[in-house]
C-alpha cells in the first residue's frame, strides 16, 4: 500500500508540473500562486480522499483574491468567468454539504447564476420555503422569492413576497433592502426600478463588511441579479434593464456574458481528475455515505 501511494504521489506530482507548463506563460505572475494551491490541494486529496475534507476548514479555498485583480485588469472575460466559477464550486459544494438548509447559500447562488453554473445553482436553490431559523436576516426573503422566481411558483410568491415588502421598509443596511426591492421588481417585471436598485446594492456594498480585494473589487452577486433577469425575462424586457454605473459591477463583463454562449471551466484543473469531477459535479460527493 505504501508503494501504491508513493507512486501515486510521483504520477501526481509529475502531472501536476505537465499542467503548469502548459499554463504558465497564460497565468503570468500568478502562475506561483495557482502552483501552490494545486500542490496543497493535492496533498490534501491523498491524505483524506475526498474533495470536501480538503477544503471544509476553510471555505473559499482557492485563491481567488490573489488572482482577482490581475485577471480583471487583463480584460479576458472568459478566463474572469472561469476564475469566478472555480470559486463558486468551492464554495457550494461547502454549502451542499454542510448543514440542513441552503438558505446560507444565497450569495452562492447568485455567483453561479453570474457564471453559468446552472447545475450546481439547481442544487442550491431550496424546491420549497423552509422554516429556518438564526440566519442572516436578508437571506431568509432573498431566498424565498429566488425559489419563487427560480422555479416558477406562484404559492411561494404568494407567501414571500408580502414579507419582502415588509423587509423593505426596514432598517436593516442599503445592500439587503436593494437585493430585495431588486428582486421585487424582477417580479414586478419593473426594468427601471430594477436597475435603480441594482445601483444602490452597489453603493451599499461599499459601506458595508464586505472583503476589499474581493467583494469591494468586484461584486459578482450584483452579477448574478443582473443574470436572474436575462434569465427570466424576455429579450426586449432586459434590454431595457440599465446596468448600474459603480466600479465594482463591470459593463465590460456583463456585455461579455449576455453576447456570448458561455460554457465555464475550472480556471485551474488539478492532476488528480476526481477532484476537477467533485468540483463541477459536486452531486458525486453529496450522495456517497461517510462523506
Amino acid at each position: 500500500l505504501a508503494v501504491i501511494k508513493v507512486t501515486a504521489q510521483a504520477d501526481s506530482y509529475l502531472e501536476g508540473n505537465r499542467i503548469m507548463g502548459q499554463y504558465k506563460n497564460e497565468w503570468g505572475e500568478i502562475s506561483q500562486i495557482i502552483d501552490e494551491h494545486v500542490n496543497l490541494m493535492m496533498g490534501r486529496y491523498l491524505e483524506t480522499g475526498c474533495v470536501f475534507k480538503c477544503i471544509s476548514a476553510h471555505i473559499g479555498f482557492f485563491p481567488y483574491a490573489q488572482c482577482l485583480g490581475k485577471v480583471l485588469m487583463d480584460k479576458d472575460w472568459n478566463r474572469l468567468n472561469n476564475l469566478i466559477y472555480q470559486e463558486n464550486c468551492f464554495r457550494s459544494l461547502c454549502s451542499l454539504m454542510c448543514g440542513d438548509t441552503h438558505y446560507w447559500a444565497f450569495l452562492e447562488m447568485l455567483e453561479a447564476l453570474a457564471v453559468g453554473n446552472m447545475k450546481t445553482l439547481d442544487l442550491l436553490v431550496p424546491q420549497k420555503t423552509e422554516p429556518v431559523n438564526h440566519i442572516f436576516p436578508v437571506y431568509r426573503p432573498a431566498t424565498d422569492l429566488l425559489i419563487g422566481l427560480w422555479r416558477k411558483d406562484n404559492s411561494v410568491l404568494d407567501y414571500a413576497v408580502p414579507r419582502a415588502k415588509k423587509f423593505v421598509c426596514g432598517k436593516r443596511p442599503q445592500w439587503e433592502r436593494a437585493t430585495i426591492a431588486y428582486l421585487l421588481a424582477m417580479y414586478d417585471k419593473n426594468p427601471k426600478e430594477a436597475g435603480v436598485q441594482l445601483g444602490l446594492l452597489c453603493k451599499g456594498v461599499m459601506r458595508a463588511d464586505f472583503d476589499v480585494d474581493t467583494d469591494k473589487t468586484l461584486f459578482v452577486p450584483a452579477h448574478g441579479l443582473y443574470q436572474l433577469a436575462a434569465c427570466l425575462w424576455d429579450k426586449e424586457l432586459f434590454q431595457q434593464l440599465p446596468m448600474p454605473d459603480h466600479k465594482i459591477f463591470s459593463k465590460e463583463y456583463a456585455v461579455w456574458r449576455n453576447t456570448q454562449k458561455v460554457h465555464p471551466e475550472l480556471f485551474a484543473k488539478y492532476p488528480e481528475t476526481m477532484i476537477n469531477n467533485v468540483l463541477v459535479n459536486p452531486e458525486i460527493e453529496m450522495l456517497e455515505p461517510n462523506k
